[in-house]
């Protein structure tokens, strides 16, 4: 090879050798300026990733009583099931068409919602202003019999639960000294009470909702 021809073949190696250095340094500047899938933006880089917005869950609504089962009722501060403390005892019958209602012989202002195996309750009216001032549950002797059919508190205390069963779920339930015998009751902290009478057997036979911690010995006396 003659020397001007070696002279050009050295300039076209290097022209190629400098081609390819350049197409190799493009190549790494591309491949550094490319986030790998999967890995999150460096520190301080704005995302280009879309933000979801949380849809708040519905709330539930509140189960409605079930009219054709007492054992379904709730027994809390103002209210046995769908009977409420000062409601009007016009609009408390039509609430209850599982019982048969009568009105108590010798006592007109008492009327009574009474249905086989179940407790017995009253809605005692004395000053006959047509208002509910109290919800009376009892069982009238017969504690074992209807306490499977009882309304319950949201502890699962009804008729028929013993003492025991009464102070465990409410351990700062107050004692009361009563005409006959001791009552319980428990208050809700705005001028409400749950109050709670033992037969002799030891087992709860009578419930009272109302606005004080008391519990009448007589209702027709």
């Amino acid at each position: 090879m003659n020397s001007r021809a070696s002279v050009v073949y050295r300039q076209g190696t290097i022209a190629a050798l400098a081609v390819g250095v350049l197409l190799v340094a493009g190549c790494a500047g591309e491949s550094a300026g490319e986030q790998p899938a999967g890995e999150k933006p460096a520190a301080g880089a704005a995302s280009t990733a879309p933000t979801e917005t949380p849809v708040p869950s519905a709330t539930p609504a509140p189960a409605e009583p079930n009219l054709d089962d007492p054992s379904s009722w709730l027994i809390d501060y103002t209210a046995i099931g769908p009977l409420t403390l000062h409601g009007q005892l016009a609009d408390q019958a039509a609430s209850t068409t599982a019982f048969t209602t009568t009105v108590q012989d010798g006592c007109p202002w008492v009327t009574a919602l009474d249905k086989a195996d179940f407790p017995s309750i009253w809605l005692p009216d004395p000053a006959g202003t047509g208002v509910t001032d109290q919800i009376v549950l009892q069982a009238w002797g017969s504690e074992a019999t209807v306490a499977a059919n009882s309304p319950q508190t949201s502890a699962g205390i009804g008729i028929g639960a013993t003492l025991d069963q009464v102070t465990a779920a409410y351990p700062d339930i107050e004692q009361n000294d009563g005409t006959y015998a001791p009552y319980y009751s428990l208050p809700d902290g705005s001028g409400h009470w749950i109050n709670f009478a033992l037969s002799t057997a030891g087992l709860v036979d009578t419930i009272v909702v109302r606005d004080t911690a008391l519990m009448d010995s007589e209702y027709c006396g």
